[in-house]
């Protein structure tokens, strides 16, 4: 009997910077079934250290647009003969640029399976892309959400049909929490006093993760006076987040560290961990610093509720509140056993929830119920 051919895959986004939705991308070419599947992975401009990651699993990887700035028709036309070229079973779209450029080319190519994702709550997405997503729901076969709160908006957003969008929780690789070094040899190499109190983000540094907000609460309440703050991730307001660190002279206990990978490390240097953001889906680095067992203060938005159980596993805020962020931050400096409580729930609620082989399960799911659906409406034809 001749072998079955892989179902051959598509992983398609804008770049595969360090975020979220570019870790699941990651995971899904590391843990897919082998013998089952085939993925392909494509950045539409440039492949971002994650991209380098995926490109040493061995899958193919390949870039397509190297020219910034370049945008619409020059973009879908890459992405149309990439996929002519490469003809897969299914294209599997990430983020807002690949969700609506991507789609399209796939639709146009007549792949088989087209699938979108949605990792955020996007309050303020242009209307002419939510028109065009409204428009390529035609030809798209299924939405991932990657919460449930993330589904009914973008339901009500596009005004697309429930039954075709599927919650699926983000998840991690909790193995990324191995370390390498001591807590106390972490922190001198980031410059953390090894008795001090440390609070950890992870995040891209733009205005949706809400670092000014978090930086105006450790500067009004003299009770965190004693706290630092490690911050990992990059972006456009690195250079206006170090000026108001030095403006509310908090320049001493904030340390910068940039994009990094190493968080196994770096969350084992952390006493508790805050995410401030202002608007989110289901965020992986709040996920992951919960497995590692360190009590969380984050936002009332998206998803983050789904995870975050106020007094149970972390502690929630609203958004944008910077008092309301100071006075939960200061219950967990003041108490020891607050932190070991809310972090021992932490980590028991989100290791059986939101690891990667659940996650790749339910994807491969999706998957086998798109490609039976479709073969049976090919058998119908003939």
């Amino acid at each position: 009997m001749a072998a079955r051919r892989r179902v051959r895959v598509v992983y398609l986004s804008h770049a595969f910077m360090v975020g979220g939705a570019e870790e699941m991308v990651l995971n899904l070419v590391r843990h897919l079934a082998p013998d089952r599947y085939e993925p392909f992975v494509c950045a539409i401009h440039e492949p971002g250290p994650v991209g380098q990651e995926i490109a040493a699993t061995g899958v193919p990887f390949r870039a397509l647009v190297r020219v910034p700035g370049v945008r619409d028709p020059l973009a879908v036309a890459a992405i149309y003969r990439y996929l002519r070229e490469i003809r897969p079973d299914v294209v599997h779209t990430f983020l807002l640029t690949a969700s609506l450029y991507g789609r399209l080319a796939a639709i146009a190519a007549r792949v088989p399976i087209v699938i979108g994702t949605e990792v955020n709550v996007y309050e303020h997405k242009r209307r002419v892309h939510a028109l065009a997503e409204r428009l390529l729901m035609w030809g798209t076969d299924c939405v991932v959400a990657s919460a449930a709160s993330v589904k009914a908006f973008y339901v009500d957003q596009i005004g697309a049909d429930p039954a075709r969008v599927d919650v699926i929780h983000n998840a991690v690789d909790f193995g990324m929490l191995a370390t390498t070094a001591t807590r106390r040899e972490i922190r001198a190499r980031i410059g953390v006093p090894d008795g001090a109190l440390a609070a950890g983000v992870i995040a891209r540094l733009t205005d949706q993760k809400g670092h000014g907000v978090l930086f105006d609460a450790l500067a009004a309440a003299p009770e965190l006076a004693p706290l630092h703050l490690i911050v990992i991730g990059d972006g456009p307001l690195r250079g206006s987040l170090d000026a108001q660190a030095t403006r509310l002279g908090l320049s001493a206990r904030i340390h910068f560290l940039g994009a990094r990978r190493d968080l196994g490390d770096l969350l084992s240097a952390m006493d508790l961990f805050v995410l401030p953001s202002l608007w989110e889906g289901l965020p992986l680095s709040l996920v992951l610093a919960m497995g590692a067992g360190l009590p969380a203060v984050s936002t009332t938005v998206a998803g983050i509720p789904e995870v975050v159980r106020h007094g149970e596993t972390g502690l929630l805020v609203p958004p944008g509140d910077a008092a309301a962020l100071a006075r939960a931050l200061a219950q967990l400096v003041a108490s020891p056993g607050d932190r070991e409580r809310l972090g021992r729930a932490a980590r028991e609620f989100v290791l059986p929830r939101f690891g990667v082989d659940r996650y790749v399960a339910e994807i491969s799911s999706l998957y086998e119920r798109l490609l039976g659906a479709e073969a049976n409406k090919r058998r119908a034809v003939l």
